[in-house]
């Protein structure tokens, strides 16, 4: 875990030092990586941790996590539009994170579980097999049109 850390903090250094190159990268673009990314490495470590892989399970989560914290010095947030990225991520999260979780457990991908609220909320609006594919498509998509629209 400790060389893990390293080596992110190794990697946030060595790109903060290419600030130019970072600049040039299109703002949606970034968001939409960064936030994606880190999306999917935390769903992918929960259902690893959940497989009993708990130490790379812990460690994907690390980097998750990293990225979000790291964020603030590759994208150029400011106040006023602080609520878009918070709406761009909430809508990718839901979007991602279950088919990631359940690709890394090796679930079908409309499996919904039974402990989490946002399991529990989606067994409240159950149709039948595959019902979760539309919702989950138009926050995905909002996802990424607010990036590109807004910021």
């Amino acid at each position: 875990m400790r060389t893990l850390t390293i080596i992110l903090l190794l990697i946030c250094s060595l790109a903060q030092g290419q600030v130019s190159f970072i600049d040039r990268i299109p703002e949606p673009v970034k968001v939409l990586t960064l936030f994606s990314a880190s999306i999917v490495l935390d769903a992918v470590g929960d259902g690893l941790n959940d497989s009993g892989q708990k130490t790379l399970g812990h460690s994907l989560q690390a980097m998750s996590t990293g990225l979000l914290l790291t964020s603030p010095i590759f994208l150029n947030m400011d106040k006023d539009n602080f609520w878009w990225y918070l709406v761009s991520y909430v809508s990718l999260r839901i979007g991602l994170f279950d088919y990631s979780y359940n690709l890394s457990r090796g679930l079908p991908m409309s499996y919904v579980g039974t402990s989490s609220i946002s399991d529990k909320i989606q067994q409240e609006f159950n149709p039948g097999v595959g019902h979760l594919w539309f919702p989950k498509t138009i926050f995905f998509t909002l996802g990424i049109v607010i990036p590109i629209n807004e910021l």
